[in-house]
């Protein structure tokens, strides 16, 4: 069989099984997997690999090494199917995550957010988008190449991990049954783009301590809130300056790579006192190749200079700490072959490419550091991601399983051609 009829044959099946393939999405999305609570959708995946004879390893996270704080460790595990099967081979990974954030309040959405509805050409509902939509193009990409029996001459092992959304101990567990791959492909969404280079990120808290008076008197207190803020302007134009160094072409669409918000803060505990306690919570961006330790230190020093110039803040100084152990920042070079197989296949499928840097964390980054070629693609846009409201584009789904079946029969592994 040529090439050429191989990739007809591909679409053609992928057309045939599209509406399955979005009623499993639409099924998967009901399964409620907030993290801590996989189980409840990995049965149906773990069912799905069985009914299409690929083997399936279920790792539980309890006896990881990666447990220690994890809720309900024993009721969880990743489940990892081999394509076509475990043989030895070089191995290609691709990895989604089976759980999804807190669907919040109800009464926010349109829709139930657990309804998996398709309707007006959308699945609706949590974690349809981030990322049971890129789950399922993944599934019936790697369906067609078993229903059409085509041998890529390397194994595929198809992680679905735990806890990505939380503390990433499921990629890191499923370290120990796939332990160097030859390129992971991580099926966030990516508006169906190519990313070949993600920014990276630390969580951070910092906390200022004050003195409380009576409002009628606040000059006999000190205001936490006021330090608070002057800190969060100093590390607001730190982070600034970092990302003005920092610059990429594939970053040209967004206005920093590096981006920097705090997403809580709180300060006081009654409105006619001077708050006496002030903290915020947020996240810092880190570029490929930079140490994680280095931006720590350069984070401190910015919160020690601050707290120099104030009387008070040197006699309480602010507390720093680091939220997560923090994700680096990675990028795979373009002539890599995992990154030319993702081209040609989006080229040969819609006529163009896109490729385009991701600011937001993955799982990704654990393989990206470790200098496995490493890309980001998947349907639907992450910005709908973690709100009301959230779908996925059925096309999109569609789409991104054909862009994904194409370029894995186009992958070099070894220095072999596929």
């Amino acid at each position: 069989m040529t090439r050429q009829a191989r990739d007809e044959q591909v679409l053609e099946y992928l057309d045939a099984m599209a509406e399955e393939m979005l009623d499993l999405l639409s099924a998967s999305v009901r399964c409620a997997s907030e993290s801590g609570w996989e189980d409840r959708v990995a049965e149906v995946y773990a069912t799905w690999f069985a009914g299409r004879g690929m083997p399936v390893t279920r790792q539980p996270i309890a006896s990881s090494g990666f447990a220690a704080g994890e809720p309900r460790a024993s009721e969880r595990e990743n489940v990892i199917a081999w394509y076509p099967g475990r043989t030895g081979r070089s191995v290609v990974v691709l990895n989604g995550h089976l759980d999804v954030v807190p669907a919040g309040d109800p009464s926010a959405w349109s829709l139930p957010p657990y309804s998996g509805l398709r309707k007006a050409g959308r699945v609706h509902g949590r974690g349809s988008v981030d990322m049971k939509g890129g789950i399922a193009a993944g599934l019936y990409a790697l369906a067609a190449l078993s229903a059409l029996q085509i041998d890529l001459g390397f194994d595929i092992a198809m992680e679905l991990v735990v806890a990505e959304e939380t503390t990433g101990v499921g990629t890191r567990a499923a370290e120990a049954v796939v332990p160097h791959p030859a390129a992971a492909l991580v099926l966030e969404p990516s508006g169906g783009a190519i990313v070949p280079v993600s920014t990276g990120l630390l969580f951070f808290t910092v906390e200022v301590t004050g003195k409380a008076a009576h409002t009628s008197a606040p000059w006999r207190g000190v205001d936490a809130f006021e330090r608070l803020i002057w800190l969060r302007e100093a590390l607001a134009e730190h982070a600034r300056k970092r990302g003005e160094r920092y610059t990429h072409p594939l970053f040209a669409a967004v206005p920093t790579a590096l981006p920097f918000a705090v997403g809580t803060a709180s300060a006081g505990t009654w409105r006619a006192a001077v708050p006496d306690r002030a903290v915020m919570s947020g996240r810092l961006g880190v570029a490929p190749g930079e140490s994680l330790d280095a931006v720590r230190q350069e984070f401190q020093h910015v919160v020690d200079e601050v707290a120099a110039a104030d009387e008070w803040l040197r006699a309480h100084p602010p507390t720093l700490r680091w939220d997560h152990e923090g994700l680096p920042g990675w990028e795979t070079p373009l002539d890599d072959p995992l990154i030319v197989a993702l081209v040609s296949a989006q080229r040969d499928f819609s006529g163009s490419e896109s490729l385009i840097g991701f600011t937001a964390g993955s799982d990704a980054a654990f393989f990206g550091a470790r200098g496995i070629p490493t890309a980001v693609f998947g349907p639907g846009e992450v910005s709908l991601a973690h709100g009301p409201d959230e779908y996925v584009s059925e096309r999109d789904v569609v789409d991104a399983a054909k862009v994904l079946a194409l370029a894995l029969l186009r992958m070099e592994v070894n220095g072999r051609e596929r």
